[in-house]
């Protein structure tokens, strides 16, 4: 059903893909995915950009009927855009100023009748931006910009409403005119998104130039990639001389850029004391008649416009989606690397050690006490508690003495000795990530990246390693009560084993009583040594000699085998969580392979929806 639903919900595949082009964004500009030009397009913001105020919308119910042309008018600083969006609109509606970034955000000019589903009803359109009916949203000083950052806000104004009488009719009533903020000026960038946003939703983008800045590389680029993706473009020359050479250069150098064969349109610079006496000149010229015209052309294809610019940005998004995943296949790849890295010497470095040298060394206890508890269960009655009390008893004044001793002799009495198979875990660790720390640097200087010398610096760093061997001490504690809770069960066991034969049974109580005794003996020679793994061993020598010759050799045998596996499937998944996974997660990659797998399955599932709702046009 998941794979079903991931294939036949195109909604849910962009929003998918939307995220995973989201993750790649960061990656782009890092190592061998930069650009090494000064100025190049944001292709990938530009793709998620159209995911957000194109393809997704194109899946709505009725998205043909409901969504207007979008018509966006982009340009440098003082190229003429409100100029244009007043000769489209028919009226001052724009304001005209020579004040750079007079347009800071996106303003919609449109007809009432064209009404607001188009933008309520897409909840990825102008996610995040604040919506003033009617009114132009308040600029930001170049102050308020560095400081508070851009405040991502449009205007959505109904022409009818605005002051002022028309001077002509609308060049195309069916469409929504934007007047885009300028790219041009180094306090554009922070609004850059918002630019990409509109050339993202527009089925027609208008594109002013001036003599002085039609071959910025900037606006070039960024014309290119548009035409790129298959929308329509117009070339509007404003405030241009009478020079045809010049026209012809502006055609040559944005024509073939924006993949435009309509010639470039040209407005003329009027002179005139206020901006309605402008705009009144300007429209009774014969250059803004070709302009509204040509625009007016366009937007009447509508529907037929709208696929074959939702199209175009399929094939865009195709073209370009092994380049987009690139840094974050090549990051999984990375990240796998490391992983399998971790892994190994995780194994080689704690595993491999813990199970030769405890597991399998001569020091391995767990059986031993798995034997002592079963001398616990076999207590004679009354003679085996006393004798248990005397022996501890007995070790008191004896364990006092040795500690004198070894107070003299220079030791350190108040740090308890570890058990033998903790001291290895501490011996082991420290090495452990010190093979960690030197495969990070050879990352660090292969790559050149700096997220491998930040991974350097953190498994240097004494907080990391606090914070990573506090939890794990901690879980080994409790790993150690479900290690003797378990030994006490198997104890349990082999009792209940031996009292299906009461001769047996009783045998055993007696040679108990006989081991207990030996170990008050041993206590005493040992000057009160506790009763570690090194001393258990000849403590039930007795016990385990019994269990031999009664033919239970095998039972015992698959008792060791059985808790040494236990153990180590324990210790593997304490190392794992505790230890392994903590340093895993230092690169833990944007994104997983089968990630990618679906990104490129949600794809074909947005290209084939694409194709059906544009009637497998082509643009």
């Amino acid at each position: 059903m998941g794979d079903e639903m991931r294939v036949t919900d195109p909604l849910a595949a962009c929003d998918r893909l939307t995220v995973v082009l989201v993750r790649a964004l960061p990656l782009s500009g890092k190592g061998r995915w930069a650009s090494d030009d000064a100025i190049h397009a944001p292709v990938l913001a530009y793709a998620i950009a159209q995911l957000r105020m194109r393809v997704r919308p194109a899946f709505q119910p009725d998205w043909i009927v409901t969504d207007p042309v979008h018509i966006t008018l982009f340009g440098g600083t003082n190229t003429g855009k409100s100029t244009v969006v007043n000769v489209l609109v028919g009226r001052p509606a724009a304001g005209m100023g020579v004040r750079a970034r007079c347009s800071q955000h996106p303003e919609a000019y449109r007809s009432s009748t064209l009404g607001d589903r188009w933008l309520m009803g897409n909840p990825t359109r102008f996610q995040g931006y604040r919506r003033y009916h009617d009114e132009h949203p308040p600029r930001q000083s170049d102050e308020e910009l560095q400081r508070d950052g851009y405040r991502r806000a449009l205007a959505l104004l109904d022409i009818d409403r605005l002051p002022g009488v028309p001077l002509a009719p609308l060049a195309a009533p069916t469409a929504i005119v934007w007047d885009a903020p300028d790219f041009s000026t180094e306090q554009s960038t922070s609004y850059l998104g918002t630019i990409l946003d509109l050339l993202a939703l527009a089925d027609l983008v208008v594109m002013t130039v001036t003599d002085e800045c039609y071959a910025d590389d900037r606006g070039t680029s960024l014309l290119k990639m548009v035409g790129d993706s298959g929308v329509t473009t117009l070339i509007v020359a404003n405030k241009l001389p009478e020079n045809r050479t010049l026209l012809e250069d502006v055609g040559r150098t944005l024509g073939s850029a924006g993949g435009s064969q309509a010639p470039v349109l040209r407005l003329p610079e009027i002179p005139g004391v206020s901006t309605l006496d402008r705009l009144e000149q300007l429209l009774r010229r014969d250059e803004a008649g070709v302009l509204r015209e040509a625009v007016q052309r366009e937007a009447a294809l509508g529907p037929a416009l709208k696929q074959r610019s939702l199209m175009g940005s399929i094939d865009f998004l195709e073209r370009h989606l092994d380049e987009f995943l690139g840094p974050l296949s090549h990051e999984v790849n990375a990240s796998a690397r490391w992983q399998a890295t971790v892994a190994q010497l995780t194994r080689e470095s704690i595993l491999e050690p813990y199970q030769r040298d405890y597991l399998e060394g001569i020091r391995y206890g767990e059986l031993n006490r798995t034997l002592l508890h079963l001398m616990e269960l076999l207590q004679v009655p009354l003679i085996g508690p006393i004798l248990d009390l005397t022996g501890r008893v007995v070790r008191i004044p004896l364990r006092l003495a040795g500690r004198g001793i070894r107070s003299l002799l220079g030791h350190r009495t108040d740090v308890p000795k570890p058990a033998p198979e903790q001291e290895i875990l501490q011996d082991v660790i420290p090495h452990w990530l010190a093979a960690i720390k030197a495969e990070a640097q050879v990352l660090a200087r292969s790559e050149s990246s700096d997220e491998w010398t930040a991974i350097v610096m953190e498994l240097e760093s004494d907080r990391f390693r606090t914070e990573l061997m506090g939890p794990f001490d901690r879980a080994f504690e409790a790993y150690r009560e479900r290690m003797e809770r378990l030994v006490r069960r198997r104890a349990e066991d082999l009792y209940e084993t031996l009292s299906e034969n009461p001769k047996k049974l009783a045998t055993m109580r007696g040679a108990n009583l006989m081991a207990s005794a030996t170990s008050v003996a041993l206590v005493i020679k040992t000057a009160g040594l506790d009763w570690s793994d090194a001393v258990l061993g000849p403590v039930v020598a007795g016990v385990w000699q019994n269990l031999l010759e009664w033919g239970l050799g095998r039972y015992l045998e698959t008792l060791r085998s059985e808790l040494k596996a236990v153990q180590l499937q324990a210790m593997r998944q304490l190392v794992e969580v505790h230890l392994e996974q903590p340093v895993r997660n230092l690169f833990p990659g944007a994104v997983s392979a089968g990630d990618l797998d679906a990104a490129r399955a949600d794809f074909a599932s947005i290209k084939a929806e694409a194709t059906r709702i544009a009637g497998g046009s082509r643009p």
